[in-house]
């Protein structure tokens, strides 16, 4: 292979195809579509020699060669980025630039409208993409551009990753208002007894909130009752208010249940611990001068959610 018939673009698509295995989902990555990047699969396999990805029985696989790529083409991508970043100091109020934002579904509902709300006061012309991550790929897309942020319940940390805690919540149990059995409070046996509303986030099975729901009620020796399942949280408020069905939710969340959605919010009836937001950023948007801002106006954010 001569290296001159290679651009950063095609380097890209490889980055897109090994990271997604899948040839539409890395066309929608880089903004293609599936025929070009098809075509581009098919100049990359003749570049290489090697046919980078195979079909199996359960999808597309990336051969060795294409793995032995990956982290070496990243980081040079991530060099090339860094040394074509402006440093100069930014100005929000007159920059015309979008910021691409993973959130899962009930932090983007939390913190999203605010930081946006925020945006429109300071800096016109700033605008967010926003969109629901697989989590099992999230660092892949900070690492190759695909998201700026990813706001998420806290986890590990990956290697080239920062994070930085914004949000601690509190879980509260939320119940009809006019349920038959539950007025008020709620305690052990009526949770374990009544029916649960389980959130669940499609393919990669259970949220990380019902994990440590599961895990704070095995702590004693006891499971719960799953009544439906759902991939919305906020479907999740609406199936408990109109049954007699009970939900854990963040209490941020539940509090704006309470006021519009008719639910009763109600302290667990035992103990579990907070769930911490925070945001992750990529190593090599870490001195960005623009990123650096958005990093900011989301703190700032986050602590007047956290005064509300």
């Amino acid at each position: 292979m001569e290296p001159k018939h290679l651009d950063i673009f095609l380097l890209r698509c490889l980055t897109a195809l090994i990271s997604e295995a899948h040839v539409t989902r890395a066309a929608l990555r880089m903004g293609m579509t599936q025929p070009a990047m098809s075509a581009t699969l098919a100049r990359l396999r003749a570049l290489f020699n090697d046919p980078l990805l195979v079909r199996t029985e359960k999808g597309m696989v990336a051969t060795a060669r294409a793995l032995a790529l990956a982290e070496s083409v990243r980081q040079g991508i991530a060099l090339i980025d860094h040394a074509l970043v402006p440093h100069d100091a930014f100005d929000a109020a007159r920059a015309d630039k979008r910021f691409d934002v993973a959130a899962t579904e009930s932090v983007g509902f939390v913190l999203i409208p605010a930081l946006i709300a925020h945006l429109r006061a300071v800096a016109p012309g700033l605008r967010l993409r926003s969109h629901v991550p697989e989590l099992a790929r999230a660092s892949h897309e900070l690492e190759e551009g695909y998201s700026d942020l990813l706001i998420s319940f806290m986890r590990p940390v990956p290697d080239g990753l920062h994070v930085s805690l914004l949000l601690r919540q509190k879980l509260a149990v939320i119940a009809a208002r006019h349920h038959p059995d539950v007025r008020g409070s709620v305690d052990l046996e009526q949770y374990t007894r009544w029916p649960h509303v389980y959130y669940t986030r499609g393919r990669e099975g259970n949220a990380t909130l019902e994990a440590t729901v599961d895990e704070a009620l095995a702590a004693v020796g006891l499971d719960r009752r799953i009544g439906a399942w759902q991939p919305s949280i906020l479907s999740s408020a609406a199936v408990v208010a109109a049954s007699d069905m009970l939900a854990t939710v963040p209490e941020h969340l539940a509090r704006h249940f309470e006021a519009t959605a008719g639910v009763q919010v109600l302290p667990p009836p035992v103990p579990m611990p907070d769930v911490d937001i925070a945001m992750y950023w990529h190593d090599r948007m870490h001195k960005d001068p623009a990123h650096q801002w958005l990093r900011g106006a989301l703190r700032d954010v986050a602590a007047r959610v956290r005064a509300a």
